[in-house]
């Protein structure tokens, strides 16, 4: 919002007891942390106890003007398979618990959020003891799920992060293979709810050690670029994870990921340059 860029994480101090941490950067470079968000024991009775969160993602309503947290709500064992909403008048919060249980009654574990360039929002996630994606069209105010499209059917696909670049839909996920990286799929669409591609890799075979989390829009005076966004978890030391960044480019218009150690972004301009 304005200059700021806010991301939310697990804070995995505590392994299996993760809190929910908010940071803030104007550069992708330097980072603030604003608090802890949501907190085990506080924010939720049962957070901490018989759940915890994973994945948290967070959305602005432009029409409520609340801050929107959507999650995987899950038990240790991952027996509950839920998703979880927490809401708040500021982004750095409090947040308060609007609602926990399975989307339109689905199984529901690892997850994302898209907001579309009309602000319809979606939640989606692996769904069915992780054999499909989950595509949940949510209710004006962000609460619930009240539409449900099956993506993937039966390919067993994780970590889907959307965007919506010109006339086209893009989903970069991974395969279901716990805390280990491996091949990024691409599929595209002219329309969210149906007509995607086959599956096609991008990246390198191990997604450069990474899982997606999101594909940011960064425009500025001069262009726009996108950022692609993933995680890299660290199992066992969880604690160690890292958020890995990345420009997306394209070549004979198709969408490409490549890997540098080091490149510069200029966010007022919307460029990016490899760094010498």
């Amino acid at each position: 919002m304005g200059n700021k860029w806010y991301l939310i994480g697990e804070d995995r101090a505590r392994s299996w007891n993760p809190d929910v941490n908010l940071y803030s950067t104007e550069d992708f470079v330097h980072w603030h942390f604003e608090g802890k968000i949501i907190k085990n024991h506080e924010t939720h009775p049962e957070l901490g106890k018989s759940r915890m969160i994973e994945r948290p993602k967070l959305m602005y309503n432009a029409k409520t003007k609340k801050f929107v947290v959507w999650c995987h709500w899950e038990a240790r064992d991952y027996s509950a398979s839920e998703a979880g909403v927490f809401e708040s008048d500021n982004v750095a919060g409090p947040y308060t618990c609007v609602w926990t249980g399975r989307p339109l009654g689905t199984k529901s574990r690892d997850c994302n959020i898209f907001v579309d360039n009309d602000g319809e929002a979606y939640f989606i996630s692996t769904t069915d003891e992780n054999t499909n994606l989950g595509l949940f069209q949510l209710s004006p105010d962000y609460h619930n799920a009240v539409e449900k499209t099956v993506l993937c059917k039966g390919q067993r696909r994780e970590a889907p992060a959307i965007a919506h670049i010109g006339d086209t839909y893009y989903m970069i996920s991974s395969a279901c293979t716990g805390w280990d990286p491996n091949q990024a799929k691409l599929a595209t669409s002219k329309n969210i709810k149906e007509g995607w591609s086959p599956l096609e890799n991008i990246g390198d075979r191990i997604a450069y050690d990474t899982q997606a989390s999101s594909i940011l829009k960064v425009e500025g005076t001069e262009g726009t670029i996108y950022v692609y966004v993933g995680d890299r978890w660290m199992d066992p030391n969880l604690p160690q994870s890292k958020i890995i960044m990345l420009p997306i480019e394209w070549e004979d218009g198709k969408m490409v990921l490549n890997y540098y150690d080091s490149w510069q972004i200029d966010m007022k301009r919307g460029v990016w340059r490899v760094k010498k």
